[in-house]
Formats: C-alpha cells, sequence, structure tokens
C-alpha cells in the first residue's frame, strides 16, 4: 500500500510540473505603435526633399539598385545644391504597421548613403537607432497609401567611435507605383 502512495504521489507531481510549464498556447499581442502626427521634419532650406515608398521589392545594396522582393521599401531623399543624402529602409510587407530596431539596423534593413564631391567626409555606418511606421490609410489599396514614419538612425565611424551624427526623420511617406 506504501508504495502505491509513492508511486501516485510521483505521479500526481510529474503531471502537475508538466502543467506548470507548458506554454501560453495564445500569440502575445505586439504594443500598438503609436506616432504622433505633428512637428514633422522640414526639408533644408534650398533643398529639394521627397519621401517615397514601393512594394514587393528589396535592394541591393552596393549600389543600391530596387529589384523584386518581400519588402515595402521607402525612401527619403534630400538634395541641396552641394551635397545629397538618401535613407533606406526595408520593412515587412504585412500589416498596417511595423517597427525596427538595432538589429535591423545592423542587419542593413536601414541604409544610409550621403554624396557630397566637393566634401572631405568620413565614412559613416549605420549603429543604432529605431523606426516606427504606420499606415494612415488602412482601408485603401497601396498604391493610394499614407503612411507615417518615424526614424532614428545613429550612424558613426565605428562602434568605438565618439563621431557619431543622430538623423532624425518624421515623415509622410507616398507610394511611388500604380496599381490601378
Amino acid at each position: 500500500m506504501k508504495k502505491k502512495s509513492i508511486h501516485l504521489l510521483i505521479l500526481l507531481t510529474v503531471i502537475l510540473i508538466n502543467l506548470s510549464c507548458t506554454k501560453d498556447k495564445e500569440p502575445q499581442k505586439q504594443p500598438k505603435i503609436e506616432i504622433d502626427e505633428k512637428n514633422l521634419t522640414a526639408c533644408p532650406e534650398k533643398a529639394t526633399c521627397q519621401y517615397l515608398f514601393t512594394e514587393n521589392t528589396d535592394l541591393n545594396i552596393e549600389p543600391i539598385i530596387f529589384k523584386t522582393g518581400n519588402y515595402r521599401v521607402f525612401w527619403s531623399e534630400v538634395q541641396t545644391p552641394d551635397m545629397s543624402a538618401k535613407l533606406y529602409i526595408k520593412a515587412p510587407m504585412q500589416g498596417k504597421d511595423f517597427s525596427l530596431g538595432k538589429t535591423d539596423i545592423l542587419e542593413e534593413r536601414v541604409k544610409l548613403i550621403r554624396s557630397c564631391p566637393a566634401c572631405s567626409m568620413i565614412p559613416l555606418k549605420e549603429l543604432d537607432g529605431y523606426v516606427k511606421g504606420i499606415n494612415l490609410t488602412p482601408d485603401k489599396p497601396g498604391d493610394q497609401a499614407k503612411w507615417l514614419l518615424e526614424i532614428k538612425l545613429i550612424v558613426g565611424a565605428d562602434e568605438e567611435s565618439y563621431e557619431r551624427d543622430t538623423i532624425y526623420i518624421k515623415q509622410h511617406f507616398y507610394p511611388n507605383f500604380v496599381y490601378n
């Protein structure tokens, strides 16, 4: 009788441990991404700016060439008489919002290219930051969509360098393709 009691106690203990170790079956909800539409980034004086996106695209990084792929690619371009800067963001196609962090930036899903023929610039690489995006017109087709992105990108010569720059953009992005 004593042996049966011990076996039953052990069996009950094993069952309770198994039940307590099972993972929650419900998928965890991602926090809702919010971006304030106020205080959008202004285009610098004497510059031309554009903020565009295209879908089902990817990028060759060196040189930058668009190709068919699985991303929604956003890009901003600022051109002044002396220099140009282009920022490319490879965001997921699915969903009405997205968020990219340091890991995505280090995996070259965010790429900054600066060109200044008359400058002696230190080559900078992307080190940290974030990108958040929200589709402001989720009920419209992609060729009529309007996205709001907030981008903070920290660039520097390398991780140990004190020479760093922070690029901040908050702007509406519009489609650069036609479905209809």
